[in-house]
């Protein structure tokens, strides 16, 4: 009965951190020194996640394990400035590119300083059993850019939520273990966001 308690327990604790957040440095020259993440219902910022010696330096990235939910976070750089989001909503793997246009204050689901709103696109992997090795998504004007999914791999039932400037079209690709493509192109992104099941019928 015992060990019985003891497995429901770890199964509970595993679920409970359900999320991640992903924090890449763009801004280009700039080292991340500090980083706060907090729920929203909190009142004050927490102990820095990055701890005494750890930095993110341009390019960088560091992914962060969370429980689903709604939080604020706020990224200082080596200069002291501050970058910060309120209300972002943490379900599953969630893709921060923070560039010099977030300096200040902004509503994550909504607004950016740059007056820009951010719109969540969110991909699952419905393939049965097949896993998904990259995933892209970037303006139908620009060419491909990084991996969203960076050393992540995207297996069967998991999802992935990166955020994009809205109201532009935006070309979607993933890329199976069996470097099997499916591409939608030209998908109109709107403040609500966009959200594909990507199915083997969706195959190029």
């Amino acid at each position: 009965m015992r060990k019985a308690l003891f497995i429901l327990t770890i199964i509970c604790a595993a679920a409970s951190i359900a999320g991640r957040l992903e924090i890449t440095n763009d801004t280009g020259s700039y080292e991340f020194y500090y980083v706060n993440i907090e729920l929203s219902s909190s009142d004050s910022w927490g102990d820095d996640r990055l701890g005494s010696s750890e930095t993110i330096s341009p390019g960088e990235t560091r992914s962060f394990r969370l429980s689903n939910g709604t939080y604020d976070v706020k990224i200082e750089d080596e200069d002291g400035d501050e970058y910060i989001f309120w209300n972002v909503n943490i379900n599953g793997t969630v893709d921060m590119y923070v560039d010099l246009s977030n300096l200040g204050e902004q509503n994550w689901g909504s607004s950016s300083s740059s007056g820009t709103g951010m719109a969540p696109i969110t991909i699952d992997n419905d393939l049965g059993s097949w896993t998904i090795w990259y995933v892209y998504g970037d303006p139908s004007d620009s060419p491909w850019g990084d991996d969203r999914l960076g050393s992540d791999l995207l297996d069967p039932g998991e999802s992935i939520t990166f955020y994009v400037p809205a109201d532009d079209y935006y070309d979607l690709r993933v890329v199976d273990e069996d470097d099997d493509v499916y591409t939608l192109w030209e998908v109109w992104v709107d403040s609500d966001g966009f959200y594909w099941s990507v199915e083997l019928s969706d195959m190029d």
